[in-house]
């Protein structure tokens, strides 16, 4: 059994039930709204998040982090018929009236793994790991993974950037029309040595890096 099999296999059941802890919050009229934080392992001290994508939004649509802990994402597209891509960073890039992609990218010069099927992988300023399907490209739009419809999980892995504050997780397929018909969702980074209750986390800060 592969790496990809076993972590799918140890985690399916905590993705199922994060999956049906964010739809049960929906269905009862919280507007999508909920803020979902990893669910950490102990022994390995990574914390695990689902997000799915659809015709066009993200599930959860917003995400709390803590500033240099461990993430793993799995990452599905439920969509039958569209590629959808997931990136975050802030400042929307605009060519030609279309949103194409970010200014800033987030996990620029942060080592990332990606596990698992994917249509295209493009590592932007990422330091890339890939097991799976080798197609990787160096694009300028930043760190992206592009998922076809109806595909197997793709997992990331990655430790949060040191920098706190929002920002966004999109797709910019269909030539920016996916952002703007609102496929997007919010990531705050929470510092670590901080009270992160009521904190507004509207603003960005660059600390040193995270300790190696």
């Amino acid at each position: 059994m592969g790496r990809y099999e076993e972590i799918v296999m140890k985690y399916s059941r905590i993705v199922v039930a994060i999956t049906g802890m964010v739809f049960f919050a929906m269905a009862c009229g919280s507007g999508g709204g909920d803020v979902v934080k990893p669910e950490f392992d102990t022994n390995s001290g990574i914390g695990t998040l689902n997000i799915s994508m659809d015709d066009f939004k993200f599930t959860p649509e917003r995400i709390d982090l803590i500033a240099c802990q461990k993430v793993r994402v799995i990452l599905t597209n439920n969509s039958t018929t569209n590629d959808h891509g997931f990136t975050v960073g802030y400042g929307v890039k605009k060519e030609g009236g279309s949103s194409t992609g970010f200014e800033t990218d987030w996990l620029d010069e942060i080592e990332v793994a990606v596990i698992g099927p994917a249509k295209s992988v493009s590592s932007g300023g990422a330091i890339l790991t890939r097991e799976g399907d080798e197609n990787i490209t160096n694009g300028t739009s930043g760190f992206m993974v592009t998922k076809a419809p109806s595909s197997q999980a793709t997992i990331i892995e990655f430790t949060v950037p040191a920098t706190v504050g929002d920002f966004e997780f999109a797709s910019f397929e269909g030539g920016g029309k996916h952002y703007e018909d609102g496929m997007k969702g919010l990531i705050k980074v929470f510092p670590a040595e901080l009270p992160r209750k009521g904190w507004a986390g509207n603003w960005r800060s660059a600390p040193d890096k995270c300790p190696s």
